[in-house]
């Protein structure tokens, strides 16, 4: 049997509260530790998948042009990250989460766990 027109227009309105909810928990995390919700998406996927080329990354994390570059550099300014570009393909760029900021890492992944919890 289907859904009753008012159990479709709760189900929007559940999903409209739960990206609420996750817009608050991004906008509480980009406020303590300075980032955009970009750059921490990078991370987060740096973390998961491993290093990439920023072009690898455009698959998973969707920054307009006009943004891109200054959004990696910001990462490598704060020392999140590292750029690297291959000798024998100077036009990639490769990036890698700097591992001397594993402390950085378990406390923003701790920070965004309280408050999911």
């Amino acid at each position: 049997m289907g859904k009753t027109f008012t159990e479709k227009v709760d189900g929007v309105l559940q999903l409209e509260s739960v990206l609420k909810d996750i817009e608050d928990i991004f906008d509480k995390v980009q406020k303590q530790y300075k980032m955009s919700k970009e750059e921490i998406l990078i991370l987060l996927t740096l973390w998961k998948e491993g290093s990439m080329t920023l072009k690898e990354m455009d698959d998973f994390v969707h920054i307009k042009s006009y943004k891109r570059t200054r959004t990696y550099n910001d990462l490598v300014e704060k020392a999140w990250i590292i750029k690297e570009r291959p000798q024998n393909d100077e036009r990639t760029v490769i990036i890698h989460f700097n591992e001397d900021l594993k402390d950085q890492r378990e406390s923003l992944l701790n920070f965004f766990k309280e408050e999911i919890d």
